[in-house]
């Protein structure tokens, strides 16, 4: 039987672990629906446990009618002002994007009080820039994903990995759902969430009247995924000027309902502004929009893996190397792993395919394969091959 909801572990302990800073404010970013609100939820159920009174906390949600009254920002400083206690205080400000001068009213109480200070919001552009201007030096992000595929089968209670993962690829990742809604019911729910993220997240807020151009740019990064794309190829394949194209994926990019790979030249060692790869949060919200997944299994695997690196903390572009590429160069602290990911490498000529670039490396770093393939498993060349569900559950 499929649970309520899981503990989101991992984001709880790095939360934890910036608890009592009050010099930094931990700004909490995702996509419309991925689960930030719940994510405050169980952090502040963490707090309760550890012996913080109740009254010590203050949760403001300003995507609810209740809190209408506190967009403004005398209004919303004078009101947590008087939350504030002596012995410490924690505020959660979710969605706060929607109040007016929410940045000064930060700053305020950054510089008024010593309160504990957590904020969510479903653009990253917003939070990036308005914190930039008032609060360089003194926020740290944090970034909420759709769940894992380990957090999709905890949270269904399914054992079975192959067709768990049919399922998270088909039916997408947002805790909304469940593996036993039908894929009609399942399909409904993310088509709501794409439709308030382009009105409300994107249409909205850039003050778009064509929201049928958006739509159209939206099912073609849908569509092309894991194809390079630029703003040119937008423009041409859409019959819409450049500049349109190219500040319609910068503002669904913002709106996180997708993210920009850009390509790493391994040899010149230098990033390539275009063309770059765009990815999907939400493989559900893909399939819902343009069909069933199963034609192109391989790039929505690509996909997966993609997001998952994200997960773990890693920097990620797609690599070249002369006429060849890597998949994926993921980067954290100071170090680089190359991942390639394919359906699968049994035909001798596909396996050489995707050996042959890690040959081409000067650089040092783990090299690994992940495909679905059960047999043929194990290491070649220094090259790690790996089942990609062993790697998504940690088993490889």
């Amino acid at each position: 039987m499929a649970k309520d909801t899981i503990i989101r572990e991992d984001y709880v302990e790095k939360l934890m672990r910036y608890k009592d800073q009050t010099d930094l404010v931990k700004v909490i970013t995702g996509m419309r629906r991925s689960g930030k609100s719940t994510l405050l939820q169980q952090f502040m159920d963490r707090l309760i446990e550890n012996g913080v009174k109740e009254e010590r906390i203050t949760y403001l949600n300003f995507d609810s009618k209740k809190n209408k009254h506190l967009l403004g920002e005398d209004l919303l400083y004078d009101h947590l002002i008087s939350k504030v206690s002596e012995k410490g205080s924690y505020i959660f400000l979710d969605e706060i994007q929607n109040v007016p001068g929410w940045e000064r009213v930060i700053d305020s109480l950054m510089i008024d009080t010593d309160a504990d200070i957590y904020v969510t919001g479903s653009n990253a552009y917003m939070l990036s820039t308005d914190l930039s201007t008032y609060l360089t030096g003194r926020s740290i992000p944090i970034h909420v994903l759709p769940l894992s595929f380990k957090e999709f089968k905890e949270l269904n209670s399914l054992e079975d990995n192959e067709k768990a993962f049919g399922d998270y690829i088909s039916t997408g990742s947002m805790p909304k759902l469940r593996a036993d809604m039908s894929k009609d019911d399942a399909f409904e729910i993310v088509n709501a969430i794409r439709l308030d993220i382009m009105f409300k997240d994107i249409a909205y807020r850039k003050k778009l009247t064509d929201v049928r151009t958006l739509e159209r740019v939206i099912d073609y990064l849908f569509s092309e995924m894991g194809n390079p794309i630029s703003g040119s190829s937008v423009s041409r394949e859409l019959k819409i000027d450049d500049k349109t194209a190219e500040s319609y994926l910068q503002t669904i990019c913002e709106s996180l309902m997708f993210y920009q790979a850009k390509r790493f030249d391994l040899k010149g060692k230098t990033v390539l502004t275009t063309p770059s790869i765009y990815y999907c949060t939400d493989l559900g919200m893909r399939n819902a929009a343009i069909g069933e997944y199963s034609r192109d299994i391989g790039r929505s695997i690509e996909n997966v893996v993609y997001l998952e690196l994200l997960r773990r903390g890693y920097s990620v572009h797609t690599g070249k190397i002369g006429n060849r590429e890597i998949d994926f160069v993921a980067a954290k602290s100071g170090k680089k792993e190359y991942y390639q990911v394919s359906m699968t490498i049994l035909d001798e000529n596909t396996r050489e395919r995707e050996i042959r670039p890690f040959r081409e490396l000067n650089s040092p770093g783990k090299r690994t394969i992940l495909t679905m393939d059960r047999l043929g498993l194990g290491s070649e060349d220094n090259v790690d091959i790996i089942n990609v569900i062993d790697w998504l559950v940690g088993t490889a």
